[in-house]
């Protein structure tokens, strides 16, 4: 009976024994992150509330890499407006654009008031100049509508603007708001109708003689032709016959914009070395020629082949130059491009501090272009 009781209080004090060798190590696993635990017993099991322990705050990395994966919820929406801007910054206007050239693209909040601030500009025209500028400024609507994504309205009122233009005989206009069309064409992946457009256009230059036109029209029926997969045929287009036609008419402006063209072809195809041999070849041009408002856009190309070729230290400082640029030019578009991916790029490497100030910049910009925020001067 001794032996039995001996035993039973040794069985006592060893489970007391192991209670608190748990206990201690449950303390230790759950240390006080906010240092208000510390100022009670954590072991005690007596009646009353048990003692929560929070987890420890986030550090600034954590939280950074927290707006990032929040940033991947409007990528999409963000893509697809740098791409319309770019396809935008094609389209050409017509007339003389006295009042209609001050209305550049407009936040979405505005996108009911931009058709009636158009056309009360032909209102406020007398009757007899308003026939002329009708086609204009449907054109200068049309215009907006792709800015915003409208497109419908914008192949619509491009359509109107042709037929008045066709009607009143003005050949050179047709032809400019025929390029628009094709533009929106080819931005919507309609590539039968932008090629039958592009092709009756270099028909038309051929007619008219003029080397520069057909170089144009030529280069634009090229980029067409590589989108719609006959990359090989639209590579010798401009190697064989647009960039000889531009030296011909000696428009170097031209031959840096066949470049480009080029290096969009083979960036199609994922051919990063050769785009950005051609990309270099088109800077080497501007650069001599002090051709500034094609600089924006090759650098920005630059950086992005650089990106995609697996050189992020050198597309960082090509996205900063292109930054600079496209401040001092107002291209809206391309800055958020520009911070999108500094930001990504930085966040890969581990600068959390370039991460962050790209960041609050893309922020930003989204910021005025999405919800109409005013500009801060810096």
């Amino acid at each position: 009976m001794k032996l039995k009781q001996g035993l039973f209080t040794h069985v006592i004090c060893f489970c007391f024994f192991l209670c608190g060798v748990l206990n201690c190590g449950f303390a230790q696993q759950h240390a006080d992150f906010s240092g208000v635990v510390s100022k009670y017993d954590s072991t005690f099991r007596g009646i009353g509330p048990p003692v929560y322990f929070l987890p420890p705050p986030k550090s600034a990395e954590e939280l950074l890499d927290d707006r990032y994966a929040e940033k991947e919820i409007d990528s999409a929406m963000v893509e697809e407006y740098v791409s319309r801007m770019k396809y935008y910054h094609r389209l050409d206007m017509t007339g003389n654009g006295r009042v209609l050239a001050k209305y550049i693209p407009v936040a979405e909040t505005q996108t009911s008031s931009i058709e009636g601030k158009l056309l009360m500009e032909i209102d406020r025209t007398g009757a007899v100049e308003r026939a002329g500028i009708q086609a204009d400024t449907e054109n200068r609507l049309a215009m907006e509508y792709v800015a915003l994504g409208a497109f419908d309205l914008a192949v619509e009122f491009f359509e109107k603007a042709m037929k008045a233009k066709q009607a009143a005989g003005n050949q050179f206009d047709w032809e400019t708001i025929a390029h628009n069309l094709a533009v929106t064409y080819e931005y919507l992946g309609q590539l039968d109708k932008a090629h039958a457009l592009r092709q009756q256009l270099y028909d038309r230059a051929v007619k008219s003689g003029s080397t520069a036109r057909q170089a144009e029209a030529l280069m634009e029926l090229a980029l067409v032709k590589a989108k719609m997969g006959f990359s090989p045929e639209a590579e010798r287009d401009i190697i064989r016959k647009v960039v000889p036609l531009f030296r011909r008419a000696k428009d170097e402006a031209g031959r840096a914009s066949a470049y480009r063209t080029l290096a969009d072809i083979y960036t199609l195809q994922h051919k990063y070395p050769e785009a950005q041999w051609f990309l270099v070849q088109a800077k080497t041009i501007v650069d001599k020629e002090g051709i500034m408002d094609q600089l924006p856009e090759i650098i920005f190309n630059l950086a992005e082949t650089k990106k995609h070729s697996g050189n992020p230290r050198v597309a960082i400082e090509e996205y900063k130059v292109a930054d600079d640029l496209a401040k001092k030019d107002h291209i809206m578009g391309m800055q958020l491009a520009i911070q999108d991916a500094l930001g990504s790029l930085y966040h890969q490497a581990g600068d959390y501090n370039g991460a962050a100030s790209a960041l609050n910049r893309y922020d930003t910009l989204k910021n005025i272009l999405f919800k109409g925020e005013k500009p801060v001067d810096n």
